[in-house]
Parts: C-alpha cells; sequence; structure tokens
C-alpha cells in the first residue's frame, strides 16, 4: 500500500528509508530517549521495530535525531 494510504497516530517522519512515527519518551538505562518505529521502510522487515534516539527538544526531522545509548549509527544506515 502507498504510504499515502497508511493511517497512522502521533507525529511522523517521512525521510529516505521510510516513514518513522514517534511511539513515544522513555527513560531507559537513565537516558531520556524517542521511541521509535518504521510504518513502512525500504526493508520492510524494519517496519513495528522499535528503535531508540536520544532525546533532543530541538531535533525536528529524523536526519536531525542521533542514536541512543551510545550507537554511532542506527540500524537501517548499515
Amino acid at each position: 500500500m502507498s504510504g499515502l494510504g497508511r493511517t497512522v497516530r502521533g507525529p511522523v517522519m517521512s525521510g529516505l528509508p521510510g516513514k518513522v512515527v514517534v511511539d513515544g519518551v522513555a527513560e531507559i538505562r537513565g537516558e531520556k530517549v524517542f521511541v521509535l518505529s518504521f510504518i513502512q521502510g525500504r526493508d520492510p522487515n524494519w517496519c513495528k521495530r522499535p528503535f531508540f534516539a536520544s532525546y533532543d527538544l530541538e531535533a525536528t526531522w529524523l536526519t536531525q535525531l542521533t542514536p541512543a545509548f551510545g550507537e554511532k549509527q542506527f540500524f537501517y544506515e548499515n
């Protein structure tokens, strides 16, 4: 299905890797993070797989986020 036809709740960002929804904010191992997941991605196996970005109130787009927990890149950037 086209991304235009998908319905979703919450903030969504479109980027080259796909459409990412912000599922919420959490504190994990003492670090405040955004909880994210793909609703549509270049690789269908990425969908509904949660991943985490460091919490950043200044970030307004996917490319402005950095991976949480000291990771060098997000899993989809390999």
